[in-house]
């Protein structure tokens, strides 16, 4: 992504000619402080503002203060304000705009405490910024002083005031309020309109909402997109279609509302029917689908989409990338995966948390444990996920020793483990047998850090005791947790008794499972193939007799295999791929 600041202007070597004017060096210096500067670039003008005696003229000042805040320099600006014996309101303004544009709310509201302390006059930019912030804030109490204000100073009548107040009321939670400054408006606008109809959505009165939309005299494609995504967020998918399909224009915004409902109820299919119906699609739109296929398990299919991506005329961004490499992943498409990685840096898009989090996973899940290692240990910034991921991938291959390294920087760095940290650390322990790194971690999850064991911890502990022959042990542990024995643990347990040939706990165990899970195929299959192991021939085939007259059937086993930047699946008994009888052939000559 490219940066937002023009490319470095020698400004201290600029110079006018003797007949210059004053107003051509004026005019200069407001053009080029219109665009988001660098901080040298911000210091190199601010001293030609000096310079060429222009600190005295408002104008130019102001849009200095205002480039300043906009070029992620708030503090310069904030200095630059400070230098002002006695700012104008234009001045506060030009701050408290800054402040609201970069996201500090509650630096506006400080600022705005500082011209009422200075006794300087408030307009209605002011008002409508204070009030933006404080609803962003839920400061009611600021809201209520500013409404007095604005009644005091007859701002009452100022649409823009108004709205900021409706704003206001119903961020806190003060609809009534917000409907009572609204009923007393004569000529409202859209925009106003609008700002009621999201106030009674934010304070979740859909009704009442619906009914404002209703008595509009006039909408707009934002009108319909509130109520759209309304309908949406409450699941209520056939009245948010209904409104779909009745606007008289849709904006690329209402496409991606109602796609994005689909999504979330898992609809796969509507979902693209919709996307392949857009008009017009954004980046947005894109993430929306890919996201959609990977949350349902359709990495194929998102994966392919992706490429369509790459031919379109809309730019991946971090999203797309944190969407599609867990695809990636599932599917072990190490090459593309490889290639995503490169993508990111030629694109210059942000290794933020997000994608360095998606990146290790994907290359843990791949195999690839060194170039794992590598995205770690070149992120600039670290947080307990991001040390959760590289734990669990090394876990996942069996390095328990660089795991517990991992562990150990972690906690040097003072960041705070989590239940998931110790979870990585008790599936290394297990993967392994360390039985005593295994306890070890468990008491000091509880001990140390205070948590709370959770299933996942005791179906670890039972699998680190299961592996190493301590049957009873697990068993114990399982009988004494402090919640119900869940499936996997038991389950966990009737695999080590199949590891270890013991029998008789096998057989009590696969009863608790079958009660718990009557449908489960997994728990029949695992004790008739204790019972084949032991030679009790005649229990295994009872077993698989009862299958049969129950229906339960073992569902196919698939993989799949990345062949030219494509993923080929493999079902188990599967005969109807396009390529099988060459791939039997292949398999001949191989055997």
């Amino acid at each position: 992504m490219a940066s937002l600041a023009p490319p470095c202007i020698p400004l201290q070597t600029h110079t006018f000619d003797s007949d210059s004017t004053q107003k051509r060096t004026e005019e200069w210096l407001f053009t080029s402080l219109k665009s988001p500067r660098t901080p040298t670039q911000l210091k190199s003008l601010h001293a030609h503002v000096i310079k060429t005696n222009l600190a005295q003229n408002d104008l130019v000042l102001g849009q200095l203060l205002l480039c300043s805040s906009l070029s992620d320099s708030t503090n310069y600006a904030r200095r630059v304000f400070d230098s002002i014996p006695q700012p104008k309101p234009f001045f506060y303004n030009a701050m408290l705009k800054g402040y609201s544009q970069t996201g500090q709310p509650r630096e506006a509201i400080r600022l705005y405490s500082l011209l009422r302390a200075n006794s300087v006059a408030s307009d209605s930019y002011t008002f409508a910024v204070v009030l933006r912030s404080a609803s962003l804030l839920g400061l009611i109490p600021v809201g209520e002083e500013v409404h007095g204000l604005v009644l005091k100073m007859g701002f009452d009548c100022n649409l823009i005031v108004q709205t900021a107040l409706i704003d206001m009321y119903c961020a806190c939670g003060f609809s009534s309020y917000a409907r009572l400054v609204f009923d007393r408006i004569i000529n409202k606008d859209v925009i106003c309109w609008n700002t009621m109809i999201s106030g009674y959505v934010k304070c979740a009165e859909f009704g009442r909402a619906r009914e404002v939309f209703d008595e509009m005299p006039t909408r707009s494609v934002s009108s319909w997109n509130i109520m759209v995504d309304m309908y949406c967020e409450c699941r209520d998918i056939e009245n948010a279609r209904r409104l779909f399909d009745e606007m008289p224009d849709r904006d690329v915004v209402s496409w991606n509302a109602m796609i994005s409902a689909y999504a979330k109820i898992g609809q796969c299919e509507d979902v693209r029917w919709l996307f392949d119906k857009m008009p017009k699609k954004n980046v947005v739109s894109w993430n929306l689908v890919i996201s959609c296929y990977v949350h349902n398990g359709r990495f194929v299919e998102a994966l392919e989409l992706f490429r369509t991506m790459q031919v379109s005329d809309v730019m991946p961004n971090e999203v797309t990338v944190v969407a599609v490499l867990p695809a990636c992943g599932h599917l072990g498409a190490l090459d593309l995966g490889q290639w995503i990685h490169g993508y990111i840096s030629r694109s210059q898009i942000k290794m933020d948390l997000y994608v360095n989090t998606a990146l290790i996973n994907m290359f843990g899940k791949c195999g690839s444990v060194e170039e794992a290692l590598m995205v770690f240990d070149s992120a600039i910034e670290k947080d307990t996920f991001l040390y959760n991921t590289m734990i669990d991938v090394l876990a996942m291959h069996g390095k328990a020793e660089a795991a517990f390294g991992i562990f150990e920087n972690m906690r040097g760095a003072g960041i705070k483990p989590n239940d998931v940290t110790f979870v990585g650390l008790l599936k290394a322990c297990s993967h392994v047998g360390l039985v005593n790194n295994g306890m070890k971690y468990f008491k000091m999850m509880t001990e140390e850090y205070g948590l709370i064991p959770k299933v996942e911890h005791f179906g670890c502990i039972v699998d680190l005791l299961g592996r190493s022959g301590y049957l009873k042990e697990a068993h114990e542990l399982i009988k004494h947790m402090p919640m119900e024995p869940h499936p996997i643990l038991l389950a966990s347990l009737l695999s080590a008794c199949r590891l270890h040939k013991n029998v008789r706990l096998a057989e009590e165990v696969a009863l608790q499972l079958v009660e718990l899970e009557p449908e489960n195929c997994g728990n029949y299959v695992l004790l008739s193939s204790i019972y084949s192991k032991a030679g009790r021939w005649d229990e295994a085939a009872k077993l698989r007799r009862m299958m049969k007259d129950k229906g339960i059937m073992k569902k196919p086993g698939c993989s799949s295999i990345e062949v030219n930047n494509g993923v080929q699946e493999f079902f188990a008994g599967d005969r109807d791929h396009p390529q099988f009888n060459e791939i039997m052939e292949m398999l001949d000559q191989i055997s």
